[in-house]
């Protein structure tokens, strides 16, 4: 996964930063049995969406793919009143500033939000921290709101969907098939 991640981060002549990812979809086919292969596929690119398939192969079949829909020059607008759940599930993950920045390092992740005093945790840490957790093969995250380092983030469970909550807002819903 990690490997994936340092492919599309990586892609030569794509510049992405200041976005944020709006959603992301990660499958694993089948066990990693070697070395892999990756290819980046820009399916759409406008001035305010761009979606890129990256996908890894081994042995010319299909191991894994990430697709990524990433919201191109926007900024973060604050909710002027975001809503504020109450029930915000059970204590999941604290991103420490250290933490964000060496996955930044890790993935060769440059993208300035990331960077900052007051960092944005990566959609695809995220998305890692998701898939260690539920041990999922399949998994689609929304993004709603930026999680930001050093603030605890909850976890709430309904059936198939987990629902991702930072300051008593909800940050990100995923949906494992």
């Amino acid at each position: 996964m990690i490997d994936l991640f340092r492919a599309f981060t990586t892609k030569e002549d794509f510049f992405y930063d200041g976005a944020f990812i709006a959603k992301i979809k990660y499958q694993r086919f089948q066990q990693k049995s070697g070395k892999e292969t990756y290819k980046n596929e820009i399916l759409k690119s406008n001035r305010k969406l761009c979606i890129i398939n990256c996908s890894g192969y081994a042995d010319d079949k299909i191991t894994e793919t990430l697709t990524i829909y990433l919201m191109m020059n926007v900024t973060v607008k604050e909710s002027t009143k975001p809503e504020i759940v109450e029930d915000t599930g059970t204590l999941w993950r604290n991103f420490s500033k250290e933490e964000i920045a060496n996955f930044s390092n890790l993935v060769g992740d440059t993208n300035s939000i990331h960077l900052t005093d007051n960092p944005v945790v990566q959609g695809m840490f995220i998305l890692k921290e998701l898939c260690d957790t539920t041990e999922t093969r399949d998994i689609e995250v929304k993004y709603i709101h930026p999680v930001y380092g050093c603030n605890p983030v909850y976890i709430k469970h309904d059936d198939n969907i987990i629902k991702g909550f930072s300051d008593g807002i909800l940050c990100f819903q995923a949906t494992l098939s």
